[in-house]
């Protein structure tokens, strides 16, 4: 979605809203995919001669769970600001350019999203994962592997298999 900002571009103070559906189906960050629901809103102001690009963007994604490796759908909220220059490369690295009198909201929305998100995402706070050596999903409840002594401590382990 272009956003036309000629009317704020010298006015101190001026605002273009925005609310609209971007198309994130190809956002995706390792395990993780956004492809459900996505809703941004905000705003583009002129503050004193800089153009800052500021939304709301809530998304259901699609994820994965660094434990125990289950699929499930995660809503995510993310707050995004950016700088918008129309100066050439090397003025502000961290901003984003107008193309003319226009900016790529889509672009600056997927590309700050993605890169805002955890790298590891959990399906719980208390997620047990998988067991070592039998891979059981511990969420259903313990597996029946044996427990594994930890061969620093094995010689512990004999002064009581001693008694």
């Amino acid at each position: 979605m272009l956003l036309d900002l000629r009317e704020i571009i010298g006015v101190p103070g001026g605002k273009v809203p925005f609310d609209f559906e971007p198309d994130m189906s190809d956002a995706a960050f390792g395990s993780i995919v956004c492809v459900k629901q996505p809703r941004a809103a905000g705003d583009v102001t002129n503050r004193a001669g800089m153009l800052t690009f500021s939304a709301n963007v809530d998304a259901i994604c699609e994820c994965v769970c660094a434990r125990c490796l289950k699929e499930f759908d995660n809503p995510v909220h993310k707050l995004i600001t950016a700088d918008l220059t129309e100066g050439g490369a090397g003025e502000n690295p961290d901003g984003y350019f107008l193309q003319g009198d226009k900016i790529d909201a889509e672009e600056i929305i997927e590309t700050e999203f993605i890169l805002g998100m955890d790298e590891r995402i959990l399906c719980s706070e208390d997620c047990a994962g998988l067991c070592e050596d039998c891979g059981s999903d511990l969420n259903e409840g313990p597996c029946s592997c044996k427990k594994k002594i930890d061969p620093r401590l094995a010689a512990l382990g004999q002064l009581l298999d001693d008694e």
